[in-house]
């Protein structure tokens, strides 16, 4: 990929992968602004545009010993900006779809359609969910809860211990129930409270 007119210099990039602050300002400076307008020109919303651009720079910074070079920072950081838009995106359809179903009298007949539906937006955050865990833990819960493995099929099959298998699989479990009775709780705020 060609360099960006406004990437930085080598000498900085190496600052910037040893964290310094100053480099990271520079940075940030250059590229939010840019950031900013396309997220808002996206979703037409400032705060969600702000908190896209704001967790570009924090996944920026995190993974900053992962960047190629300094040409790898503005595509790192418009390819968060567009995944954070696209994930609210789909939570936005998920919560229209659920106040949708709620604001529609239903009788007793389609309760079974209900379910159903129920079980395709539980089943399509439950793999939002499961995409935002860190590989390792995403790789084992997927194994282990989609594909059927044991802890030990999974321990043989990655390298690891099953000891390691387990607590990973605990600790993805646990962010993924938090998620949900975060998101859940939303929701039966929003329908008892309109």
């Amino acid at each position: 990929m060609r360099p960006h007119a406004k990437d930085i210099s080598e000498e900085e990039f190496k600052a910037f992968q040893r964290g310094s602050q100053r480099v990271f300002r520079k940075v940030f400076d250059t590229y939010q602004q840019t950031l900013l307008r396309y997220a808002y020109s996206v979703c037409g919303k400032e705060d969600i545009a702000s908190d896209a651009v704001q967790e570009s720079f924090v996944q920026l910074y995190q993974s900053r010993s992962k960047v190629d070079g300094p040409s790898g920072i503005y595509p790192l950081l418009f390819v968060v900006t567009k995944r954070y838009l696209l994930r609210v995106f789909r939570r936005s359809i998920v919560e229209a779809k659920f106040k949708n179903e709620l604001s529609i009298d239903w009788d007793e007949r389609s309760t079974a359609t209900i379910d159903e539906l129920e079980g395709n937006d539980l089943r399509s955050l439950l793999l939002e969910l499961v995409e935002q865990l860190p590989a390792k833990q995403k790789e084992i819960f997927q194994l282990n809860k989609f594909a059927g493995y044991s802890y030990e099929e999974i321990s043989e099959q990655m390298g690891t211990s099953k000891n390691t298998v387990k607590n990973q699989l605990i600790s993805a479990s646990r962010k993924i129930r938090l998620s949900l009775h975060k998101l859940y709780a939303f929701i039966f705020l929003i329908y008892f409270f309109r």
